[in-house]
This record gives C-alpha cells, structure tokens and sequence, in this order.
C-alpha cells in the first residue's frame, strides 16, 4: 500500500485524500501550511518529503518509520503519516 500511495503522491489532491482516509486532519492542516510557507501545493509537499526521507533518512529513522508500520493496521497510510510529521518539523525549522 505505501508504494501505491507513493506512486500517487504527485497527482493533484493525492495527499490530502490520504490523509483524510487515515484521519489526519490535524496534520492535513500541518501540511498544507508547510507547503504554503514553501510557495508549494500539499501533494507537491509530501511528494518531496517521501523522496528526501528514501534519499536521506539515516539508520534510526528508518527503524522507527519499520516500527510503526509493524504496530499498524494501516501500515502504509501510518509511514506516509510519520513521514509528513517529520517533514513539516523540518520545514518549521527551515522557515524559523
């Protein structure tokens, strides 16, 4: 399910249907804001954040993005989900 979701994340409206189905709509609000202080939209927002956590995420970041996916019913709508918290902390740093 996550590589379908991944696969997705840059067609318009993909993100934000994910998270609606997982019931983020607290970190919907958290993404959408991140991508604005970008001058991004949402899917383009989450679409770079999966990339740059595959292309960056160090050895306990992925044990942890395992970890939750073991413990979930929703494995792949929880990684994107841990994934994107991670994001929008890093794009809170990067504007402050």
């Amino acid at each position: 399910m996550l590589g379908d979701i991944i696969a997705r994340l840059g067609d318009k409206g993909t993100a934000e249907a994910v998270l609606i189905e997982a019931g983020e709509l607290a970190l919907l609000a958290e993404v959408r804001e991140a991508a604005r202080s970008l001058d991004m939209e949402a899917d383009a927002f989450a679409s770079l954040a999966v990339r740059r956590f595959v292309e960056r995420a160090d050895d306990d970041a992925w044990l942890h993005l395992v970890g939750v996916m073991g413990r979930s019913e929703t494995p792949g709508l929880d990684a994107l989900s841990t994934i994107l918290r991670r994001a929008v902390a890093d794009a809170r740093e990067a504007v402050a």
